[in-house]
């Protein structure tokens, strides 16, 4: 229930952005900034703090932020940013899409945005409900690595209506895999949490196709 409703929030949530800004690319504008914020209010508290911590009971200690090993945590979270950024890339290649992205030099503005979005929406809500949350779930069920490629398989499916090639499907999945192994080496959640925040924030650098 808790991946259905963060895939219709998030299907709304982008068919809002585009309607309203014209396409998915970063607008730096007061409305922009809290259209945001407005997302980030309503699945952090609705579907994190409300959805999994109130209504599961899961601590956040249970959903993997401990202090123990930050330092190896963001480390391994840095190492995961690179897998990620090789496995968009490769899919890229393999679809046929060679071009390079129109990269710049982003103003202080968008960058704080985009940081925003990064870590705000897609690392913080993706983390906590499918590596802190249903990975641990299922591998009470079964064993450590079948809960790895299960969440993963969810995690891609999930992106349906989101993305736009069937091929982006398997770049999905592969991202779920390298995110559900970060998990794995510990109970930490920073470590999925930065490479996933880090990859987003690729996003300030070039333009976001509509």
């Amino acid at each position: 229930m808790l991946v259905v409703a963060f895939s219709l929030m998030r299907f709304i949530e982008t068919a809002i952005w585009r309607q309203w800004f014209g396409s998915l690319d970063f607008q730096e504008s007061p409305l922009f900034a809290l259209f945001l914020l407005l997302w980030f209010v309503l699945m952090s508290m609705g579907l994190i703090a409300g959805g999994i911590v109130w209504l599961t009971k899961t601590s956040w200690q249970e959903l993997g932020w401990v202090r123990k090993g930050v330092l190896k945590s963001i480390g391994l979270g840095v190492v995961g940013f690179i897998l990620l950024y090789i496995n968009i890339i490769v899919w890229a290649m393999l679809k046929g899409n060679t071009a390079q992205p129109e990269m710049f030099t982003p103003s202080p503005a968008r960058l704080l945005l985009v940081m925003f979005f990064a870590f705000g929406l897609p690392a913080w809500v993706e983390e906590n409900l499918y590596r802190g949350y249903l990975q641990p779930l299922l591998a009470e069920k079964m064993s450590v690595w079948p809960a790895v490629i299960v969440q993963a398989v969810i995690f891609s499916a999930a992106h349906l209506g989101y993305l736009s090639h069937p091929l982006d499907f398997g770049s999905a999945f592969v991202t779920g895999i390298i995110l559900g192994l970060l998990r794995k080496r510990g109970t930490s959640l920073i470590a999925p949490f930065v490479a996933h925040g880090l990859f987003w924030m690729m996003g300030a650098f070039m333009v976001i196709p509509s």
